[in-house]
């Protein structure tokens, strides 16, 4: 999929939820932040770019984005960038921040950017990027060459004949994930995050592109139904959609004239539109799977010049209400069978949707076959970052 050469108008539209209580980020906020990460990297970025296959624009991508966490992270958490730290130093020492993992990280620059701004964390890609080289050393020891291969697939692969370093997408509690245009990875997100604390999913934000199974083949989500139902567990969280909606037929839009093709990108870039298009019925895909292994799951806008996206913030109101106090250990009994709940319902997950590929075997060969070509240069390099 061709990536957007335009820089973000940076708005979220946060949250499409009616019980948010308004503790969640401002536009305004958010749109003072991108000023100002604009005007501290934006110029330095462009003249050191090196990607080849990239835009500099993207810089701008990555500098919105950015912004768009660190005002979710000071809602979240009470944390503040470092910038602000330092201007008000007879203030209280700012709220503790658990550290973020960008999946797929691409040409490192949102990571470099939010270290840079004093938030811990790493990210790792299949491919080495040239502009890792061109950041100070210490960023470059948080920028991770692996091939990810998830736990479920680990479980039936037999590692030694890979040769190449891998993640598993184990990361410590409470470590905030960032799946951006990640592709393959995006419904692998909620999944991962999930397995990582059983007992205490880490939170999450998704923004889907390309559209994959959990094999990491192409394939296109049907568009959710409208008024399909989400089924509750006993204790009263989301659990499954309608039987009917467990394994898609990987549908393709239908052909027409020129005009008619015309008319449907239009309409795709509309709200309405967008839930009907590739990246729509992927997002909520992975919508649904996030609810029906536990997450509480809030949508919000990111606009761009002419488009539209949507992003998934996962676990964000679990966080809020808890931080730092909702780190528990895992060890109590109501924890431990909690997280046993929880693993088994990835489990049910993982093998319905691997079933169309012919099941976690087949599904897990064919993963590590294309993250591999990926590793070794073979695949697309995706254009988002």
């Amino acid at each position: 999929m061709e990536r957007r050469l335009t820089s973000r108008n940076v708005s979220l539209d946060w949250v499409e939820r009616g019980d948010q209580g308004g503790d969640t980020a401002s536009a305004h906020l958010i749109q003072n932040t991108f000023a100002r990460l604009k005007l501290q990297h934006a110029e330095k970025l462009r003249q050191n770019w090196v990607e080849q296959l990239e835009s500099p624009n993207q810089a701008l991508e990555q500098l919105s984005l950015a912004a768009c966490l660190i005002e979710l992270w000071r809602s979240m958490y009470g944390v503040r960038p470092a910038t602000e730290q330092e201007q008000d130093q007879s203030s209280e020492k700012t709220a503790p921040f658990p550290g973020f993992v960008d999946l797929a990280c691409g040409n490192g620059i949102l990571v470099y950017v939010l270290l840079m701004e004093g938030y811990k964390g790493l990210g790792f890609d299949a491919c080495r990027r040239k502009s890792w080289d061109t950041f100070p050393v210490e960023i470059q020891k948080c920028l991770e060459e692996r091939i990810f291969i998830p736990r479920p697939f680990v479980d039936v692969l037999d590692l030694q004949k890979i040769r190449v370093e891998i993640h598993t997408g184990d990361f410590p509690d409470n470590t905030f994930v960032i799946s951006d245009h990640a592709d393959e990875l995006t419904v692998w997100t909620p999944i991962m995050a999930a397995l990582s604390s059983p007992s205490s999913p880490l939170p999450f934000f998704v923004v889907p592109c390309c559209s994959r199974s959990l094999a990491g083949s192409s394939y296109r989500y049907p568009p959710p139904k409208e008024g399909a139902p989400i089924q509750e567990s006993p204790d009263g969280r989301p659990a499954a959609r309608k039987a009917d909606d467990a394994i898609e037929q990987n549908l393709q839009p239908a052909s027409g004239d020129l005009r008619a093709l015309r008319a449907m990108k239009v309409q795709e870039k509309t709200e309405s539109g967008f839930l009907n298009s590739m990246i729509g019925s992927l997002a909520a895909k992975t919508m649904s799977i996030a609810e029906e292994i536990g997450f509480d799951v809030e949508k919000t806008w990111l606009r761009t010049p002419g488009a539209i996206n949507m992003a998934l913030i996962g676990g964000r109101q679990q966080v809020t209400r808890g931080w730092p106090k909702n780190s528990g250990s895992g060890d109590s009994p109501m924890e431990r069978d909690q997280a046993d709940a929880v693993l088994k319902k990835i489990m049910e997950v993982v093998e319905r949707e691997c079933s169309k590929d012919g099941g976690i075997q087949v599904a897990a060969k064919l993963w590590v076959e294309r993250t591999k070509s990926l590793h070794q240069g073979q695949g697309i390099v995706h254009q988002a970052k």
